[in-house]
């Protein structure tokens, strides 16, 4: 792979905006001068993710990884260096420059390769639903007359056509020099396992309608298509419906969510995601401006599905369809939401309609109205598993009943919200409220005696540590606090601090003699310039710093008094260090040593007397 510059990646690291990139990750809120947001790499309800913009730095308290924008792409995405590089200056338009001078496509690495090819390959297949001159003008009536969608949606999410004669995308791709390997990978074609040349591989969506899937940077990662009447006949997935890209190295369905790029940035913060069954229905909510909308990948909702959600919103409403599936596919996924946290609401549409079958004929005017229709997850659950007219139903069928009800709503735990389901499935059943918060009761003693010995007598930790700042800290890590707020007295105290003084048994200690050497040296500009030159341990232990809470101020006056206590503070520690190992001497020495005796304890004179004369700056 061809080398990019050092220059190119000071540059990059110096432009692209750290908090932009993490909000992809996360939903980042300001708090002073810093940005907290859940982890992008676990679920949490208490934000445990700091982002310094002034240094550069993040670093998350729950799993206590840190670094800079190249190691928060690496961690959260799996990339290697030069791959998170690539990333980073994707998302940010940079330009980036290789020691070949230019770089073959050859040198790219597979990851950036399989981006572009997706883009190419969006941008290929909706010129073809635009102009295809042998079914351009009959996909364009297919989507206008049979689909109900205008041509500007089309447009907006750059819907395509994957024409039956695939021949012309394969020779595009191998012109622009893709690699063989990059083109297999990409999953968009059969053959690439047993037959060796590209040019006899068939495009897994002929004659169908595509519809292109983004990640959360809006970037192409793979492709739902949806079987035309022109589908050919020898397509293998002729009979199904819809056919999704295979997994590849972009595109995982258990973690990618349809129009989440959109979503999370065109919905007000008050505003809930709405979750519904396929793309056609979030393109249809979307274009009529319900713009929180989201969409699975053709598969059932996850637990990394729901706690993505959860970083940008506690509230989401499931707007599936209302046949049987689409009830049951909400009923699955409702233990899982309220594990996560989640405010969840449930809406069905009058008639078994879909939400695009619906929208395609009503206005975005019905929508409030809708939403005054929602179930609370609590109703819907108990409504779901006892039917209507249970009332009627034997007792012991109606007791079994519950068995299904009592594992869902354990999983609601505030008490007001188990009082309501508890209270609901009494109604509904026809038991007395008592009764059934009784049986409740010995349900959760059932379970409990269950459970092995060794997870009941487990001790429980907080989930996500609050951090508050003042816990116990070292010199070391007072000066640095306050040295990554004001960089401009790094080169001060480095001429005023003896190195010798810095404990360096602690990687704050060895952080600090770095940088204050660096800056003795005249090697040091800037905190932000010199972090990339450290090691990893070190870029770690200054993106730790930097999330911890400083009570310095901008008051120059206070920060000078704060610098001139610090290094009083080591001067201090450095004198009574000192004695204590002439006290040690004196004690080792015979009871004849007068003369080294005396003179021990003249240095220890000395030294208290130098108590009142620390090094200070003016």
């Amino acid at each position: 792979m061809a080398l990019i510059t050092r220059r190119s990646i000071d540059e990059l690291r110096q432009r692209a905006d750290i908090v932009s990139l993490a909000s992809d990750y996360t939903q980042m809120k300001q708090r002073g001068r810093d940005w907290w947001g859940l982890s992008p790499f676990k679920s949490e309800k208490s934000p445990s993710f700091k982002v310094n913009p002034a240094t550069g730095l993040w670093y998350c308290f729950s799993t206590q990884q840190g670094g800079d924008i190249f190691k928060l792409v690496m961690a959260r995405e799996g990339l290697d260096f030069p791959e998170a590089i690539e990333r980073v200056a994707l998302r940010f338009g940079y330009q980036l420059e290789y020691e070949k001078g230019t770089e073959s496509m050859a040198d790219r690495s597979l990851r950036a390769q399989l981006l572009d090819i997706h883009e190419l390959v969006a941008d290929y297949w909706h010129r073809c639903f635009l102009e295809d001159p042998v079914h351009g003008e009959w996909i364009k009536k297919y989507w206008t007359e049979n689909r109900r969608f205008t041509p500007e949606v089309a447009d907006d999410f750059k819907i395509g056509f994957a024409p039956v004669d695939d021949s012309k995308l394969i020779q595009g791709l191998l012109k622009k020099n893709f690699t063989k390997e990059a083109m297999g990978q990409t999953g968009l074609f059969f053959g690439v396992d047993r037959v060796p040349d590209p040019l006899r591989w068939r495009c897994r969506f002929r004659g169908r309608l595509v519809i292109p899937i983004r990640d959360i940077q809006g970037r192409v990662i793979a492709f739902t298509a949806r079987a035309l009447e022109i589908t050919p006949a020898d397509d293998p997935s002729r009979e199904a419906k819809y056919v999704n890209s295979p997994e590849t190295e972009l595109f995982k369905k258990s973690r990618t969510i349809f129009n989440l790029d959109r979503a999370r940035l065109n919905r007000e913060d008050h505003e809930p995601f709405v979750l519904v069954e396929g793309q056609l229905d979030a393109i249809r909510c979307h274009s009529i401006g319900i713009h929180g909308v989201i969409a699975a990948q053709g598969t059932a909702v996850t637990e990394e599905h729901l706690a993505q959600c959860r970083r940008f919103t506690k509230q989401l409403i499931v707007f599936l369809d209302s046949d049987t599936a689409g009830q049951k596919a909400a009923l699955r996924l409702l233990p899982l939401a309220l594990k996560e946290g989640l405010d969840i609401r449930f809406l069905y549409l009058p008639g078994g309609k879909d939400p695009d079958e619906y929208f395609s004929t009503h206005t975005v005017e019905e929508w409030p109205a809708l939403l005054q229709t929602c179930r609370s997850a609590m109703q819907f659950c108990v409504q779901s598993i006892i039917p209507a007219g249970a009332t009627s139903m034997p007792l012991a069928k109606r007791l079994s009943l519950l068995e299904d009800l009592f594992p869902i709503v354990e999983q609601a735990g505030a008490e007001e919200v188990v009082r309501e389901a508890l209270n609901e499935a009494a109604r509904f059943a026809g038991i007395g409220i008592r009764e059934m918060h009784m049986a409740y009761e010995r349900h959760l003693a059932t379970v409990a005696a269950r459970r092995p010995a060794s997870q009941l007598a487990r001790p429980t930790t907080p989930e996500s540590p609050v951090v508050k700042g003042g816990g116990l800290t070292t010199l070391e890590d007072d000066l640095l606090l306050l040295l990554f707020k004001h960089d401009a007295y790094f080169v001060p105290v480095s001429q005023t601090l003896p190195l010798e003084w810095i404990d360096r048994s602690t990687r704050s200690g060895i952080l600090l003699v770095t940088l204050l050497n660096e800056a003795l040296h005249g090697h040091f500009s800037s905190l932000r310039d010199i972090i990339p030159t450290l090691d990893e341990d070190l870029q770690l232990e200054c993106a730790r710093l930097s999330a911890l809470s400083s009570s310095t101020t901008d008051n120059p006056l206070e920060t000078l008094a704060s610098v001139n206590l610090i290094l009083k503070s080591f001067h201090l520690r450095n004198i009574q260090t000192q004695i204590r190992r002439i006290d040690a001497s004196i004690a080792a020495c015979a009871s004849g040593e007068i003369e080294t005796i005396n003179r021990l304890q003249a240095e220890k004179i000395a030294l208290r007397k130098n108590q009142s004369t620390p090094p200070s700056l003016s």
